[in-house]
C-alpha cells in the first residue's frame, strides 16, 4: 500500500515539474478566450454590432460620393453587343429602356399632377384605336379623342393604428382598360411628401422590349425614392387625341 502512495506521489511530482499542468491550463483558458470571442461576435453580439457600425460609418459615405455614371457607358455597350448578336437586334425598345432604368433620377420630387400629365402622354402614344371612330373633320384624318381619370383613395385603418397612412392612385382611361393603372403610395403620419409602395418588378433584357416609357418613369421614381406630392386628389382629361392615325379611304 505504501508503495502504492508513493507511485502516486511521484507521478502528481512528475507532471506537476514537467510542465503538464500548465498545458492542461493553457488549453482552458484558450477555450475560455475563443468561447468568450465566439459569443462576442455572433449574432447579436456586442463586437459584432460595433464592427458593423464602424464600416457602416467609414463606408457608406464613400460609396455616396462615387460616381456610378462612368459605368452606365459600359454597360450600354455590353448591352448593345448581346442585342446586336441576337433575332433583337431591331428592337430600339431594349436599349432605351435599359439607359432609362439606370439613369440617376434627378428628380427627388414630383407632383401627382405630373405623373398624371405622363400617364396622358403615354395614353396619347399607345391607346388601342380598333373601336375607336375615324374622323376627318378638317381634312386631316383621326380618331377620337379618348379620356383618362385620376382617382385618389386613402384607405381607412379602422380600429387598426399605424404610424403610416396609405393610398391608392388610380389612373384610368376609359377607351382601353389595358392602360389602367394603380400605384400604391404610403407616407408617414408626420410627414406631408408620399413614396412609391412596391413598384415595379425584376426584369430581364428579354422584357425590356416591352416596358412602356411611363412604366419605365415610375420605375425610376420608385428607385430613387422620388417623394410625390398630392397637390391633386381626381383630374381627368377628355381631349387626348390618339398619336395613330387611321388610313383614311377617298372615294
Amino acid at each position: 500500500m505504501e508503495s502504492f502512495e508513493r507511485k502516486i506521489i511521484n507521478t502528481a511530482n512528475e507532471k506537476l515539474n514537467d510542465g503538464t499542468v500548465e498545458k492542461l491550463v493553457g488549453q482552458y483558458i484558450e477555450k475560455g478566450v475563443s468561447d468568450a470571442l465566439s459569443n462576442v461576435f455572433s449574432y447579436g453580439g456586442e463586437g459584432k454590432k460595433l464592427i458593423e457600425k464602424k464600416l457602416s460609418e467609414t463606408m457608406i459615405p464613400a460609396i455616396e460620393k462615387h460616381d456610378f455614371n462612368q459605368y452606365l457607358t459600359k454597360l450600354d455597350t455590353v448591352l448593345t453587343e448581346i442585342v446586336n448578336s441576337t433575332s433583337l437586334a431591331d428592337n430600339k425598345e431594349i436599349l432605351e429602356n435599359f439607359k432609362g432604368l439606370m439613369k440617376e433620377q434627378e428628380m427627388k420630387e414630383i407632383k401627382l399632377s405630373e405623373i398624371f400629365r405622363q400617364y396622358c402622354r403615354h395614353v396619347e402614344e399607345n391607346v388601342d384605336t380598333n373601336d375607336l371612330e375615324a374622323c376627318c373633320d378638317d381634312g386631316e384624318p383621326y380618331y377620337e379623342h379618348v379620356t383618362a381619370r385620376l382617382e385618389v383613395e386613402h384607405e381607412e385603418k379602422g380600429w387598426f393604428k399605424s404610424d403610416y397612412d396609405n393610398c391608392i392612385v388610380r389612373l384610368i382611361c376609359d377607351e382601353d382598360e389595358d392602360l389602367n393603372c394603380q400605384l400604391k403610395l404610403y407616407k408617414h403620419k408626420n410627414k406631408d411628401r408620399w413614396r412609391l409602395l412596391n413598384y415595379g418588378d425584376s426584369v430581364d433584357i428579354s422584357s425590356l422590349g416591352w416596358l412602356s416609357g411611363f412604366k419605365v418613369f415610375l420605375m425610376t421614381l420608385y428607385r430613387a425614392f422620388t417623394e410625390i406630392v398630392l397637390d391633386v386628389e381626381s383630374d381627368s382629361d377628355d381631349d387626348i387625341e390618339p398619336e395613330e392615325k387611321p388610313e383614311w379611304e377617298l372615294r
